[in-house]
């Protein structure tokens, strides 16, 4: 399955496959919404499969979102098919303890 990015009332959805061949397009689809005074929440719950590139490169897109003063909550720690590969990689810190 494709990638695919939907947006309701702020909540970005990701659905499909995450890996190092879409990860880059996830990174620029998601730092155009990512500033100061806009809230972002990117949720993982949908996302079938997803590989170590495409954590390393979440774990960017929370480092500038950090930088930059902004609030980015990445949801999906109850997505089994991303917890494997979140602990693998030591980048579980990025995911938010809260549901949408």
């Amino acid at each position: 399955m494709a990638l695919q990015i939907t947006e309701v009332s702020g909540v970005f959805s990701v659905h499909g496959i995450l890996d190092s061949s879409n990860a880059n397009v996830l990174n620029r689809h998601m730092n155009r919404y990512i500033q100061p005074n806009n809230p972002v929440i990117l949720n993982l719950e949908r996302v079938q499969q997803m590989d170590a590139t495409a954590a390393y490169v979440l774990q960017q897109l929370y480092a500038h979102a950090m930088s930059s003063n902004s609030i980015l909550a990445i949801i999906g720690r109850q997505n089994k098919n991303l917890l494997s590969v979140f602990n693998k990689t030591k980048t579980s810190y990025i995911l938010s303890n809260d549901r949408v």
